[in-house]
């Protein structure tokens, strides 16, 4: 091989290896830029959806809406079942919590469930919160499934 033969061959060599690197920083550039877009898009979405607050229940006495003797009574801390005309005893007073839970087979991961178990010594009930405002509360009984709803007693 004669001397320009090898400095041919060596230039285009050289000119293979800066076409590369310029295509894999390119390249690279345009991934860095995805990445970051991604994470501004999930920085907003964050900023959107900011931690939510569990449900707070505050002290006051709520009547059932299909039955107007029935009703529940929250009252320091404690989660109070009456019925009008008879005595409350100790089996109707319950110690509460409330739990969230993302369900992600049922994609709500940006959107939870919230929980409610009641427990005294004979007794722990568990339901799924529908709505609390100050119109309405509706629980959902777990084991069965069917909606409790009760409004504030006026």
């Amino acid at each position: 091989m004669t001397k320009p033969m090898k400095k041919g061959i060596l230039i285009t060599i050289t000119g293979i290896v800066i076409i590369g690197i310029t295509y894999f920083g390119i390249e690279m550039f345009d991934f860095a830029k995805g990445v970051k877009e991604d994470a501004k898009k999930s920085e907003i979405e964050f900023q959107q959806n900011p931690i939510i607050k569990l449900t707070e229940f505050k002290n006051g006495r709520w009547i059932s809406t299909v039955d107007s003797l029935a009703g529940i009574e929250i009252k320091n801390g404690k989660w109070i079942m009456f019925y009008k005309g008879m005595e409350t005893d100790s089996s109707d007073v319950y110690d509460f919590k409330i739990r969230r839970e993302y369900i992600k087979e049922l994609e709500t991961e940006h959107k939870p469930f919230e929980y409610l178990t009641i427990t005294n010594d004979s007794d722990t009930l568990e339901y799924s919160i529908l709505e609390y405002s100050s119109e309405l509360l509706s629980l959902s009984y777990m084991p069965r499934g069917n909606t409790l709803n009760y409004e504030p007693e006026k």
